[in-house]
């Protein structure tokens, strides 16, 4: 596309520099116009159709494909590897260790699930195991989702949000309701691009 641009930009040049010469020695323009108007009309296609503006480089095709091959190995090796704590019989500090060794079991899986994309942690105040990405390309591709959220399934969003949202439900059979898990922004690991509770969406940055 980029050649595209450069040669109609010459003949527009040509096409300028030929109506004036033919306008001021021969009085005729019909032809010269006609080459100005189809020059300057591919050159407008040409331009508009670069990968600056289309959204689709290689780049942002290349990010695409990281989400989606972390997506497929997170739905591969998912949560159903979730082992649910059998509380069975016990009450106070016990209880509670119980559920803290299956947060931090979860939390152990979910780092295998996600190692490709970026890390995991948890916020046991509010429950939530946030993903924070830091794939060169997964990367990118948040990038281009967070400036251009209409645009969002170009760079794969659906599937990564499908996938998140599955495990999410996975995670209220082995741990019971009340968790959390959010996508965090590239650039401000404290603010989410996307959350889902107990199977749930509860904020997603492409639907605001």
């Amino acid at each position: 596309m980029i050649f595209l641009v450069i040669i109609a930009g010459l003949v527009l040049i040509l096409s300028a520099f030929y109506l004036v010469n033919s306008w001021q020695q021969y009085g005729t323009w019909l032809w010269p116009t006609i080459m100005v108007v189809v020059s300057l009309g591919l050159t407008i296609y040409g331009v508009w159709n670069l990968p600056v503006w289309s959204g689709n480089d290689t780049a942002q095709k290349a990010a695409s494909q990281s989400i989606s091959q972390t997506t497929s190995q997170t739905t591969s090796s998912s949560a159903s590897s979730f082992s649910q704590p059998n509380n069975n019989g016990l009450t106070g500090q016990t209880a509670e260790q119980s559920a803290v060794t299956a947060q931090q079991n979860v939390l152990t899986q979910l780092k295998k699930n996600y190692k490709t994309l970026g890390s995991v942690t948890f916020d046991t105040k509010t429950k939530t195991y946030e993903i924070v990405p830091t794939d060169t390309d997964t990367v990118k591709a948040l990038k281009y989702v967070i400036s251009t959220p209409a645009k969002a399934d170009d760079a794969g969003w659906g599937s990564l949000t499908k996938s998140i949202k599955k495990t999410s439900k996975q995670l209220k059979t082995a741990l019971g309701s009340g968790y959390s898990i959010s996508m965090m922004q590239p650039d401000d690991n404290s603010k989410a691009m996307y959350t889902v509770k107990d199977g749930n969406t509860t904020y997603d940055i492409a639907n605001q």
